[in-house]
């Protein structure tokens, strides 16, 4: 079927880089029918491009342009280009040109539309290195990889530092002090066994008197083991 759209380019679409931002080429429509036509834009990697208009309609011997947006990627020169586009078109009757083009496509016969195809093909600047080639993935390997141990949850351990720390200084300081009243005690003791001893005790008093330092230190050892471990 012939043409009914004059494209420029009219073979290849080229966008030349950098493209770390959006490339635009410019696709001019003609139509060289005397009558009118609609278009319609169509691509094979409809993520990687926005085009403006996609679709449309041109008067007899009139031009429009349609820009073609790449998105930004990181370019692999060794990567394949397969990217195409398609412009599809087809003549419009006064009756057809009066309705939505949804409508007008949805019913078009398929031996009234004519196909053109377009190759994409990326450009990098003469003065811009190309980008080192993307390393291969290592092989996966057959051996399933070890769950991560679960790591054990961290407690807060400064409160409870402190308030240990509190309460041990409170109860060592009550024992020193029973310490120092039992220490008192314990020098009296001696003054008056020392008294006991001029005046010639007899041995049982002596035998009293022994037992009760013994009871003495055992109280005072016994609160030091408490406090100390």
């Amino acid at each position: 079927m012939a043409a009914l759209l004059k494209m420029s380019p009219d073979a290849h679409l080229t966008f030349k880089g950098p493209f770390n931002d959006v490339v635009t080429s410019i696709l001019t429509l003609q139509n060289i029918t005397e009558e009118k036509v609609c278009f319609k834009v169509k691509t094979t990697a409809p993520r990687r491009y926005c085009v403006r208009p996609n679709s449309g309609m041109i008067d007899a011997g009139q031009t429009m342009e349609v820009s073609i947006m790449l998105q930004p990627f990181q370019y692999d020169p060794n990567e394949r280009n397969n990217h195409k586009f398609m412009v599809q078109s087809m003549t419009l009757s006064e009756e057809n040109a009066a309705l939505p083009l949804d409508e007008i496509w949805k019913n078009a016969a398929p031996g009234v539309v004519v196909d053109k195809k377009l190759r994409c093909q990326f450009e990098v600047p003469a003065d811009e290195p190309a980008p080192e080639p993307t390393p291969a993935p290592a092989p996966v390997s057959n051996v399933k990889e070890a769950a991560p141990t679960p790591t054990p949850a961290v407690i807060d351990q400064t409160f409870i530092t402190n308030k240990g720390s509190s309460n041990n200084s409170t109860e060592v300081q009550k024992a020193n002090e029973k310490i120092e009243q039992l220490m008192k005690e314990n020098a009296n003791l001696k003054k008056r066994v020392a008294e006991a001893a001029s005046r010639q005790v007899a041995p049982a008093d002596q035998s009293y008197h022994n037992a009760a330092f013994h009871i003495i230190f055992v109280i005072i050892g016994w609160l030091i083991a408490k406090f100390v471990i």
